[in-house]
Order: C-alpha cells, then sequence, then structure tokens
C-alpha cells in the first residue's frame, strides 16, 4: 500500500475560516488543540499513528518566520499526513477554500 504526505497551503489569512473550508470539504470535524510546538492554536482530525490532518498557521513560533520557508506566500498550511487516498483528498479539497496542493511525497 503506498502511504502518501500531502502539503496544502491557503492564501487567506484566518485560521478559523480555513477551518470551515477544510471541514466542510471533508466532511470532518477539526478538533482545536494549542501546542507550542506547532505555534499556538491549531486544529487536527486523526491519530498519530495513522492518517491524520493537520491546520495551522505558517508561522515558526521561534523566530516567526514562515515554518515551510519554500511556501512563505501561503499563510495557512493543511498538511495530510499518512494517507492512502491522496488523489480523493486532493479532489474535494481543491473543490473550494482556496487552498492549492503545494508538495506531494510518496513513501
Amino acid at each position: 500500500m503506498t502511504i502518501v504526505y500531502d502539503l496544502y497551503g491557503a492564501e487567506k489569512s484566518c485560521l478559523l475560516s480555513a477551518r470551515s473550508d477544510v471541514e466542510r470539504a471533508l466532511g470532518e470535524i477539526f478538533e482545536e488543540r494549542d501546542s507550542s510546538y506547532q505555534g499556538g492554536i491549531y486544529y487536527m482530525w486523526g491519530r498519530s499513528d495513522s492518517e491524520n490532518f493537520v491546520l495551522k498557521l505558517n508561522i515558526d513560533p521561534l523566530d516567526g518566520d514562515p515554518v515551510e520557508q519554500n511556501y512563505a506566500g501561503y499563510k495557512i498550511l493543511l498538511y495530510v499526513n499518512a494517507t492512502n487516498r491522496s488523489a480523493d483528498i486532493e479532489k474535494l479539497i481543491s473543490q473550494g477554500g482556496g487552498f492549492k496542493l503545494l508538495r506531494h511525497e510518496v513513501f
């Protein structure tokens, strides 16, 4: 089975609005979490030991620079981790909310 890690970005600056867009697209409810490692408030769906989604700001909490330097123009990041349904998720995400696939890694 192919496992994929995808990264999506959105130029919008409101994390709460991005959460609503992603929840609507995927039909899942993301849980609010707070972690200094993730840069404060972020949203997650799934479990860390299987497919999961992390929605967060593209800001490093230590220096204020973008977490994803190659995608500094995107204020919101959506990590899709350990999925085997990458193409289906891309289709859902691309239907609204202004997210763009930035990186696609296959393992």
